[in-house]
């Protein structure tokens, strides 16, 4: 589907309202807008959400239809009451009267509370299914897609912007259908009763609509504006409490607090243009509707002179009207929530738009016997930068074998693995993993066979048994023992009162650094991948931790083709073979003694790193691993 874009006339509402209500575009935006969408287009995007229980919305609908037939069933009886008790001084109708009354109350009261109930529950469903099937949509999406977001807004999207659009499909549906029911039968109850009085009473329903049309499209603007700050807020509070660490630090409180009050106050001038207008609206609509009553007992007292009508009749018909003007202004207020909502539906269109990675679950299964991986010719370049990042990029690591990919920082180490992992296709060359093309691979299979130890630990808030586990769900009690046995973590982890239940904490802060990474290193064996991926895994831990590191992943590599990415020069003079890269694409591959031969980039790298530091394992440590 292709994405609509922002029409001229939105561009010049905005800046009126811009103009009259102040409402700020205050500088260092950080969420975007989304482009409009049609309230057609909209339907058409959610409606098919509500199909399981279409059939409950019909029952709601049928309890609503009925509640209007019961209130106009009570004003009746109020004008028998006038004309046929008081006015004729006869009490013998009205003990019938008062209990065909009570009848009809109770009535309605009944079909009220199963309307409200049977529509809600509707509600909440599609909200339930709605934010399932985002959730997983998001899931599914591409690298760059998460790394061109800020997660506050994506958060946002996926909670008030789906309950908001419930309020426009399913509960604004029904209420629209509710009220139009009332309409019909309001007004077919009028003309019964006296057809010159309803047709005088309909005058003033063209000022609801275009007063309605006026308000309301403005107030979509002002929704829209506010959404968009309210995903800032979010996404700069979540960035700032999972960083509060170095804010800290370097005593950034009062600058995040001040680009958080930038955007709360932005938020702020949105809603309060929106007050604004439902607070002129208001009485606006009780203007018009005032007028038309005035209009109507007018009207009606001439009537009444010349005996057209009786008091009865003109009392019921005055009732009856306001119970008229209540549906009006109904939907007044509805036409305004519709389009308050809408913006919240292009928000979450926007992100339904975007393209699932494909799956290629027709694709190859992949072995998981014996592991290997080839870089045959591939470059590469990140969407929408035309500078690649790998040119012609070329390298082999063989079942069994550790090959370190070493070079300075942005030199597209990183990016390897994320083509390995199908997170990116190349835009030239291929790459084969256990002698498979990753383009004819089904990616589960693919991701089945690679085990990946991060740079981060990402560590799940959970227990340490569901974080090993995480490798390979469904994994019994020993395997998962086990797995922390060969990575050194067992012992600790035995240390804690609740072992193996102990809670970690949002990504891990009860646990050390190196705590955090035999974790991982656990998860990645229960995997029993052929391929393994050490992305930077002792970045950041010291000496100590990551020789004691160092041991469990040596294990983890045993009998895997490993590719290990390090600018640590120590740990990749322990690989097999180290292929150097610099920008563009690699220009060195060999082993460490035969890299320092060539007097190199490698060995003037080497040796800058090296200095006085502790002389290193020789090369050919992990044969004996």
């Amino acid at each position: 589907m292709q994405r609509l874009t922002r029409s001229s006339k939105n561009r010049s509402l905005k800046s009126v309202i811009d103009d009259f209500f102040s409402l700020k575009n205050t500088e260092g935006n950080i969420i975007r807008e989304a482009p409009p969408v049609p309230l057609k287009e909209i339907f058409r995007w959610f409606w098919p959400y509500t199909e399981n229980y279409r059939k409950w919305i019909l029952v709601g609908l049928i309890f609503i239809a009925l509640k209007p037939l019961t209130l106009s069933g009570t004003v009746w009886l109020l004008q028998i009451f006038i004309d046929n008790v008081l006015d004729a001084r006869d009490l013998g109708p009205l003990l019938w009267i008062v209990l065909l009354y009570f009848g009809l109350s109770l009535a309605g009261g009944i079909f009220s509370f199963s309307g409200t109930y049977v529509t809600n529950w509707v509600g909440q469903k599609f909200v339930l299914s709605l934010r399932a099937k985002l959730f997983r949509h998001l899931q599914h999406l591409p690298l760059h897609f998460f790394e061109g977001r800020k997660l506050g807004d994506i958060i946002a999207r996926l909670t008030g912007d789906i309950a908001s659009i419930e309020r426009l499909i399913v509960s604004g549906a029904t209420s629209a259908l509710s009220y139009l029911f009332q309409l019909i039968i309001f007004i077919g109850m009028l003309f019964f009763m006296e057809w010159k009085l309803a047709l005088v009473s309909l005058i003033v329903v063209p000022m609801f609509y275009m007063v309605t049309r006026f308000f309301s499209v403005r107030m979509k603007l002002a929704s829209r504006e506010r959404s968009r700050r309210m995903g800032a807020i979010n996404s700069l509070a979540e960035e700032g409490f999972s960083n509060i660490s170095l804010m800290q630090a370097f005593n950034q409180e009062n600058q995040e607090a001040s680009k958080f009050q930038d955007q709360n106050v932005a938020a702020y001038d949105a809603k309060m243009t929106k007050v604004r207008l439902k607070a002129t609206f208001s009485p606006t609509v009780s203007l018009i509707e005032t007028g038309g009553t005035l209009i109507v007992m007018v009207f009606g007292a001439f009537l009444l002179m010349q005996n057209e009508v009786t008091i009865g009749i003109l009392v019921a018909f005055l009732t009856l009207l306001r119970r008229l003007y209540s549906p009006v202004r109904g939907l007044s207020r509805l036409l305004n929530t519709i389009f308050s909502a809408s913006a919240s539906a292009e928000r979450v269109i926007e992100f339904m738009e975007e393209e699932p990675e494909a799956a290629n679950e027709a694709g190859k299964k992949i072995n998981n016997d014996e592991g290997s991986i080839v870089f045959r010719n591939v470059s590469f370049s990140y969407p929408n930068k035309k500078r690649k990042v790998l040119s012609g990029i070329s390298f082999r690591v063989d079942p069994g074998e550790t090959v370190a990919l070493v070079g300075a920082s942005g030199v597209g180490k990183s990016t390897i693995v994320k083509m390995l992992m199908r997170f990116y296709v190349p835009d030239e060359g291929e790459i084969l993993l256990n002698d498979h093309s990753l383009k004819d691979v089904d990616i589960k299979s693919l991701r089945d066979n690679i085990a990946v130890v991060f740079q981060e630990s990402l560590i799940f808030d959970g227990t340490i048994r569901e974080n090993i586990a995480y490798g390979r769900p469904g994994a019994d009690d020993a395997e998962i023992i086990e797995a922390a046995k060969k990575a050194d973590a067992h012992e600790f982890i035995r240390e804690f009162p609740e072992g193996y239940d102990t809670n970690v904490g949002q990504k891990g802060r009860n646990l050390s650094g190196g705590q955090q990474q035999r974790i991982a290193i656990a998860r990645a064996m229960i995997r029993d991948a052929s391929v393994v991926i050490l992305d930077e895994p002792a970045e950041g831990l010291d000496g100590a931790t990551e020789q004691r590191v160092m041991q469990p992943m040596i294990r983890l590599m045993e009998n895997t083709a490993t590719l290990m990415i390090t600018h640590n020069l120590r740990s990749a003079r322990m690989a097999d073979k180290i292929v150097y890269l610099e920008k563009g694409g690699s220009s060195e591959i060999g082993t460490h003694e035969e890299l320092m031969e060539q007097n190199g980039s490698y060995k003037k790298l080497y040796t800058a790193q090296q200095g006085e530091e502790t002389p290193a394992p020789q090369h050919g440590a992990l044969a004996v691993r």
